[in-house]
């Protein structure tokens, strides 16, 4: 009897972790989903309608416990900083408020993680698909919505599924997304679609991506892995400009470490950010002309004929911008209000 495909995550990952208290740098708005998919929640940081606003953007695809846990939010607000003004950073809510893996909160952490764990992969092999996050959600939605204000190259960020993701999408044959990062990436979700690691690694191609495992990641993605290999061979780079294992680190150090608790942990994140930031600089704006294998893009919605009513500032419209913050709604012209994280 055939063993069935794993779970995104390795054993002994960390667990999820609640949200840091503090004021975030961003605001949450809320765009119209498409195809009759519900409306989706963006957390932004950075400049959009204003005198001088962002030309790049960085999309980023939350791990399996949701953009609103862990480190999700402080890490865009790092990244936009640490990027620059002609940045924005978008973390959009892909789960629509219902994340992949939710453990059951009256039980012990690692029974819940268990008992969960069935649910998540059902969750990943049938709802959050290529189809759903991907296609639909992230290239013929946040990508077409981000154009209509001004911007021109994206690169995109993932962290867990969201690492595979990331493989995803800089293997779409339209080649929206100049670059990407996979931070203790899972690659492995391949599986629960039918294909292998190494068919995803196939169909990035030559399109640069930097890989941040942790010491307790698969093999392939870290230097000597497979994949590794054949993404520094399609680019005609070394490994080590493919993938840097963090050894000392257990996966979800980024958005599920404490670095409160650990100055390794801390340190960790400083320098996986900062690979991050530097890896996007070199290389947003890089396009390969290597198409991805086998997967397809809807363009029948381009920027130009795509609506997105309850947006902020729609080109031409005199419509009120729907904003809204963690704590509850606001009708706003031209004021940005942060979020607050309690």
């Amino acid at each position: 009897m055939s063993l069935p495909p794993p779970p995104c995550c390795p054993p002994s990952s960390l667990p999820a972790l609640s949200a840091p208290a503090g004021t975030r740098s961003g605001i949450t708005i809320i765009i119209e989903g498409l195809d009759g998919a519900d409306f989706l929640d963006l957390y932004i940081v950075g400049a959009l309608d204003t005198v001088n606003p962002a030309t790049k953007a960085v999309i980023i695809y939350s791990d399996v416990y949701g953009e609103k846990s862990g480190n999700h939010r402080r890490f865009a607000d790092q990244l936009q900083s640490s990027l620059g003004a002609e940045y924005v950073v978008v973390l959009p809510d892909f789960f629509r408020g219902a994340p992949a893996l939710n453990p059951i909160k009256f039980l012990p952490e690692q029974v819940a993680n268990v008992l969960g764990a069935p649910a998540m992969i059902f969750r990943l092999k049938f709802t959050y698909t290529f189809d759903h996050v991907i296609k639909r959600d992230s290239a013929n939605t946040v990508v077409p919505w981000l154009k209509s204000k001004g911007i021109t190259e994206f690169a995109c960020v993932g962290f867990c599924y969201g690492g595979w993701c990331v493989g995803q999408s800089l293997a779409l044959p339209e080649k929206p997304f100049s670059c990407g990062v996979g931070i203790h990436p899972s690659f492995n979700v391949e599986l629960l679609h039918g294909g292998t690691e190494e068919q995803l690694a196939e169909a990035i191609g030559s399109t640069p991506i930097l890989l941040l495992p942790a010491g307790n990641d698969r093999e392939t993605l870290k230097p000597g892995g497979e994949c590794v290999r054949m993404l520094a061979g399609a680019r005609g780079v070394n490994e080590e400009d493919v993938s840097v294992c963090f050894d000392d680190m257990i996966h979800g150090w980024v958005t599920r470490g404490d670095d409160s608790k650990s100055q390794g942990v801390a340190n960790a994140q400083k320098d996986a950010l900062k690979r991050c930031s530097d890896f996007i600089l070199q290389n947003i704006g890089t396009r390969s002309n290597k198409k991805g294998a086998g997967l397809t893009l809807d363009t029948s919605h381009d920027s130009e004929t795509m609506e997105f009513p309850n947006s902020p500032l729609p080109p031409q419209s005199p419509s009120t911008p729907l904003v809204h913050t963690t704590h509850g709604m606001i009708d706003d012209d031209d004021v940005m209000i942060p979020a607050e994280i309690n």
